[in-house]
């Protein structure tokens, strides 16, 4: 998690805190809470990468054109070309 979110959850939780100690009704902020800490996020990095070209699909077509010429060498091999 990146500073200014774990700063931003430092904040809320003190001012959680303070209301608990008043008595005030905390649930609602205390799912906000929940809800941002175990929520993932990704690298700036990562999000460039998903906004280029997935790897993923870099990947999978890579391992298909090679699947394919593999099968195209085959079956010229069959046919007795070299």
């Amino acid at each position: 998690m990146n500073e200014e979110l774990e700063e931003l959850l430092k904040e809320i939780k003190a001012y959680r805190n303070d209301m608990v100690a008043r008595n005030y009704p905390f649930q609602e902020i205390s799912d906000i809470i929940t809800r941002w800490e175990t929520k993932e996020t990704k690298t700036v990095s990562e999000q460039s990468q998903d906004e280029l070209e997935p790897i993923k699909d870099f990947l999978d077509e890579a391992e298909r054109e090679k699947e394919e010429l593999t099968m195209r060498q085959f079956i010229d091999l069959a046919k007795g070309k070299d």
